[in-house]
């Protein structure tokens, strides 16, 4: 059986969603809602029909929604910087990002999916292989009229210090990345690296229990909380998650 490219995933099977979470008005995003008929159908036969497992970068989860908000609401923050958006997903903050003014935009994401996007930048003579999650991303910044500067699949978070030294990055942004306790436990290593580089973190989290435990746990003494926002959204109410919290270095 051939394999749907996530392209074709993207234009024929996840249209468009104007105002795409109740949080999120000004975005335009191709992800699956309650509107969508994928939805309510049986997990294993929506996944058949996308030709994917766990396709993660077709849903906005509340982390990235708060995150997203976040950056929107406070675009002097933003404005100039170079970011890395770590774990991006279908793109939003990222996009956000770029809206708010960020002079350079990293989208970053190991998700490989099981089609790869080529892509030949003949000024620079340099090709991209993008993930699915990467392709979703580039899909989404174009449908808000915005580019992002690049793409990385690389596993960053393995070896920050060599990411923060050989990139410039002034403003790092993590949305609802700990969602276990091996992953935390590497998104702490990651908050700590960049902390001693004097980048800045912004993270979202809707109160997952390996962030409070390993995360929050290390750092209460070097972050804060700068923001809170009720999840409004019920198309991605996990259970008894009320609010997303936005946590600052």
């Amino acid at each position: 059986m051939s394999v749907k490219p996530c392209e074709l995933i993207l234009h024929q099977l996840l249209p468009p969603v104007r105002r795409a979470c109740l949080l999120l008005p000004e975005l335009t995003l191709s992800i699956l809602t309650s509107s969508h008929p994928l939805w309510h159908i049986p997990y294993e036969e929506a996944m058949a029909k996308l030709d994917r497992s766990d396709p993660w970068w077709a849903f906005l989860w509340p982390g990235s929604q708060g995150l997203a908000r976040y950056v929107l609401d406070n675009k002097s923050l933003i404005r100039g910087r170079y970011v890395l958006d770590i774990g991006c997903g279908c793109g939003a903050s990222a996009i956000a990002a770029k809206i708010a003014g960020a002079t350079n935009v990293t989208a970053n994401d190991i998700d490989k999916g099981k089609q790869l996007f080529y892509s030949c930048n003949i000024i620079n003579h340099c090709c991209l292989f993008l993930g699915d999650a990467l392709i979703a991303t580039r899909h989404n910044a174009r449908l808000n009229d915005v580019t992002i500067n690049k793409f990385s699949s690389d596993n960053l978070i393995q070896n920050p210090s060599l990411t923060f030294q050989n990139d410039k990055i002034d403003l790092l942004i993590i949305g609802d990345m700990c969602y276990d306790d091996q992953l935390a436990k590497q998104i702490l290593h990651l908050i700590i690296t960049a902390h001693q580089s004097h980048i800045h973190v912004l993270l979202a989290d809707p109160g997952r229990y390996s962030f409070k435990s390993i995360v929050m746990n290390q750092l209460k003494d070097k972050m804060k909380r700068a923001c809170e926002y009720p999840i409004i959204d019920h198309d991605y109410v996990e259970s008894d998650f009320q609010t997303i919290q936005i946590w600052t270095t």
